[in-house]
This record gives C-alpha cells, structure tokens and sequence, in this order.
C-alpha cells in the first residue's frame, strides 16, 4: 500500500512538470541576417538619393519641385548705359529679339534659380509670344504693344501685367521712366501661386552633353551678330568661364545687381524671315512659325542647324544637318534671333 502511494506521487510530481514546461513562452526566432553581395554592401545601399537636373539648362537642382513650376518668361529692357540688365545670370534661357528703333529686348526664362532683381521690366511684343506659348510659360511685362495686347487675350497667354500687379513689381525712382521697372522671381512665383497656375512643367526638355561627351565642329572663339548698324553683339570664348562671354558694341555685359559678366555657354542663333516694320512706331513683325537655318555655337566650335516650328504653341525643333537632335552643354543659353539677311560673322 505505501508503495503504490509513492508511485502515485512520483506520476503527480511528473504531470506538474510536463504542465509547467509546455506553458512557459518560447522565445521568439531571430530572422537571419541580410546577405551581403559580392560588393560587401547591403541591398538597402541601392536606394541612393536620386540627382534631379533642370530640363531647361542641364544644371542641377537642390529641391526637384523647382523645376515642376510654371517657368516665368520677362521681358527685360536692353539698352547698355541706359537700361542695364539685372537678374538675367540666373536664368536657364535668354531670347534676344529686335524692336524698334535697331536695338533689341531680351526675354530670360527662369525657373530653377531665383533672382532678388529682374529688370528693368518692359513692354510685350506679341511675336516673344511664339516663345512663350512653347514653354507654356508666365509671361511678365509692363504693358504691351496693340498686337501683343490682341494676342495675349486671344491665345490666352497668362499674363502678368504690371498695369494690374502693383504688389509684384516696384518701380526704382531714381531711374529713368520706362527703365525703372523691376520684379522679382519670388513676387512672380508667388503670384501664380495665389492663382492656382504654380505647378505646370515645362513641355520643352533639352538634351545635354555629359562628361564623357562633346561637340564636334570648326573651330569658333568669336562670334559677332550685327543686329542694326547701331547694335552689335560679340561672344568671345572666355576659357576661365569656359564660354562665351557677351560684349555689347565693344563693352563687355554684366549683371547690374550681381556685377557678375554675362557668359553663355551655348550660343544658339536662329535666322527668320518676315521681318517688317509694322506701324509708325516702329513695331516690328517676325515670322517664328516655319522652318529655316541656324547655327549654334558651343566649347570653341560651330555648326549649322536646321530649325521647324509647325505652331505659335508648339516646341521648336532644332536638328543638325544629319536630321540629329541637338544637345546643349549644361548652362545658360543665348537664343538670337536674327532677320535671315543680318550679318554674322565668326573666326
């Protein structure tokens, strides 16, 4: 009897044990560690921070929503001693196009970089619109001429005009009227914003060289364009700046507000036909839509391109004389447009 009670206890002690073991928690499993490539490096290494470049100029961007705005296309005044350019270094695109009187208007597209001063403002002309409907852009003006002012409210061009827009732009009093007009990159971003037109890209993307390629042509340091036989533009190869830099009947052309020398690194010239005086103002007219030649100048050499443009809207084409698309060096741009019989000589 005392046996069979000892046996009894020993089969509780056990099923107690059994019980407790089964009950305790197990410890969870460690996943096993990532394996390593044949480099030595993680897979989560593969998710580097991606570089975004602005499509106008190549360059690149410090926040990628730069260049997801509306670009901003001013009209700026051109007229050495007395209306001298401010804000124009920080554009990825100037245009440059006679008006009246044999001088010329410069028309700077920005849209990645900002600049504080951008002046001095001046009035439309409605074939820079031909321009600005390619890049869909703001158009920024002090006025217009009757042309332009039919054009822009028929093709509704989004225009923001000084005349309505006293918050966007200042005028500098101790400048000579119509040269004292200026503005700023962000007044005019700002402006669009507040009208729900901030986000809109740039339908026109340009193709770039990289470091491991360059344009092949003659060999060119010099460019002059003679605009009028009062207006004549040189680009001479500036090897420090590695581009061109921009000399104005003889004078070298800087920035008013950042004193720093305009240089371009892509020279770009288009010749057009059409050209004609249009009133007794002077105003004139310019045949943009079509097709024809031009030439474009880059790292100390040249060749011809051909040019099409089927629209006031659409992109114009540029191609080599092998029908190639082509490629800018990253930088700022000089776009001349010329009457197809201008002279233009280059060494």
């Amino acid at each position: 009897m005392q046996r069979q009670k000892q046996l009894t206890w020993v089969l509780i002690i056990a099923l107690l044990l059994v019980t407790n073991v089964s009950c305790r928690r197990q410890p969870p499993e460690v996943p096993p560690e990532p394996e390593l490539g044949d480099n030595g490096q993680a897979a989560k290494e593969e998710e580097t921070e991606k570089q975004f470049f602005c499509p106008l100029d190549g360059m690149p961007v410090t926040d990628p929503a730069f260049i997801e705005r509306r670009p901003l296309a001013v009209m700026i005044g051109n007229i050495p001693g007395v209306a001298e350019v401010s804000g124009v270094d920080k554009a990825c695109l100037v245009f440059e196009m006679l008006t009246e009187g044999g001088i010329t208007r410069l028309m700077a597209i920005f849209l990645h970089q900002d600049a504080a001063v951008v002046g001095s403002v001046r009035s439309a002309r409605h074939y820079f619109l031909d321009k600005v409907l390619e890049f869909n852009a703001a158009y920024c003006h002090c006025g217009y001429s009757p042309q332009a002012k039919q054009d822009i409210s028929k093709l509704k061009v989004i225009s923001l005009n000084e005349f309505y827009l006293p918050q966007v732009y200042w005028r500098v009093r101790t400048k000579k009227e119509p040269h004292n007009v200026y503005t700023s990159t962000d007044r005019l971003f700002a402006e669009l914003e507040r009208r729900g037109l901030l986000e809109a890209p740039s339908p026109v993307k340009f193709n770039f060289y990289d470091d491991n390629s360059s344009p092949v042509g003659a060999t060119a340091t010099k460019v002059t364009l003679n605009f009028s036989p009062s207006y004549v533009v040189d680009y001479v190869w500036d090897e420090a700046a590695a581009g061109y830099a921009r000399i104005v009947n003889g004078k070298p052309q800087q920035d008013e507000e950042s004193k720093q020398p305009l240089v371009a690194k892509n020279v770009l010239l288009q010749s057009v036909e059409g050209t004609r005086v249009l009133d007794a103002e002077g105003r004139l007219d310019m045949k943009l839509v079509g097709q024809g030649n031009g030439r474009i100048f880059q790292q100390k050499v040249t060749y011809e391109l051909n040019w099409s443009k089927r629209s006031r809207s659409e992109p114009t084409s540029w191609t080599d004389k092998n029908g190639q698309g082509v490629r800018l060096v990253p930088g700022q741009t000089w776009i001349e447009i010329l009457p197809r019989e201008a002279q233009v000589n280059w060494e």
